[in-house]
């Protein structure tokens, strides 16, 4: 696959799902983008991934890809995607997928036809008891490591629809990424093992006023476990087992908690993104996976995902 490749890790629980588990790792300023198969048919859709970070390493195969897929990364260190240019921010959302000549493209790019999801461009892993370390934050947001906030923006075109901060307890990108010897205990999750190797993140899109000239986009976000707490990579809050089995039950309501309410981006149920033009016409839904990888020295491991349509 063009800017990644399917890495084997061994082992995981063979019952579940073999003797392997593959996951597509994204190599930096490559994008991974899937069109949903009812496309923009939707009103309230929900995605979920299983996800982990790596180093970006000098071992190479037979197309001279760099295939370091199973190490760590340090603790106390800032990552960086370097820059200030669109494609120096990762993005994870969702996409309205653009002329074949012209898609994929970055968001705020004059082709795009619509994005709606994270951006941030910084990684600070840390074994400590704060949540706001482990996610990807956005230095245009809070330029402090220990801030944890990264920006949610809805997007069309080179305009920027509306933008918001969004921060740990709002259910921020969560990251196991840790090298094995910085983790001081079994329950703490790390990329090298074999277990708590990666972590759950759930994703509900919600139209509002679908077709007309107020149309939004309810955007809520989801972890593994029970609790805010819980959406980081200790006490065994990360994930051992990513089948797609796994993820369904996730996907499902099973031991996942939604930030809902007080922890939300949108104080009330009839608020959500803006997702028109403002003079009354409504832009058409987005219609695919869209993740972006703007690191050049880590990337992201997809172990699974999947897409669930409600209505």
């Amino acid at each position: 696959m063009a800017g990644g490749y399917i890495f084997e890790k061994d082992p995981i629980t063979a019952n579940v799902q073999g003797n392997k588990d593959k996951s597509l790792i994204i190599d930096p300023n490559y994008a991974y983008q899937v069109p949903f198969q009812f496309n923009s048919d939707w009103e309230d859709i929900k995605l979920g991934m299983f996800v982990s970070y790596v180093i970006t390493g000098n071992g190479v195969d037979a197309n001279s890809n760099a295939i370091n897929g199973n190490s760590g990364l340090n603790t106390q260190q800032t990552y960086s995607a370097g820059g200030t240019s669109l494609d120096t921010f990762n993005y994870i959302g969702i996409m309205k997928t653009g002329l074949a000549s012209d898609d994929p493209s970055l968001p705020l790019t004059s082709v795009n036809s619509g994005f709606l999801g994270m951006s941030a461009d910084k990684l600070y892993p840390y074994l400590t008891s704060s949540a706001v370390y482990n996610k990807l934050f956005n230095s245009d947001v809070n330029a402090s490591v220990s801030a944890g906030d990264s920006k949610f923006m809805a997007t069309h075109g080179t305009e920027e629809l509306e933008s918001k901060t969004f921060t740990e307890g709002q259910g921020n990108f969560n990251v196991v990424s840790l090298k094995s010897s910085a983790v001081s205990s079994t329950s703490d999750g790390s990329s090298e093992r074999a277990f708590l190797f990666c972590d759950y993140w759930g994703m509900r899109f919600q139209v509002l006023n679908k077709g007309l000239s107020n149309q939004q986009i309810r955007f809520t976000a989801s972890c593994n476990g029970d609790s805010v707490s819980d959406n980081d990579i200790r006490s065994n809050n990360a994930i051992s087992d990513p089948s797609m089995n796994a993820l369904k039950l996730l996907m499902n309501g099973i031991n996942e908690f939604a930030f809902t309410a007080s922890s939300n981006m949108h104080t009330t149920s009839t608020q959500g993104f803006k997702w028109n033009d403002g003079n009354g016409n409504a832009y058409a839904l987005p219609d695919s996976l869209f993740f972006y990888n703007a690191f050049p020295t880590i990337r992201p491991r997809i172990h699974a995902w999947a897409v669930k349509k409600i209505s």
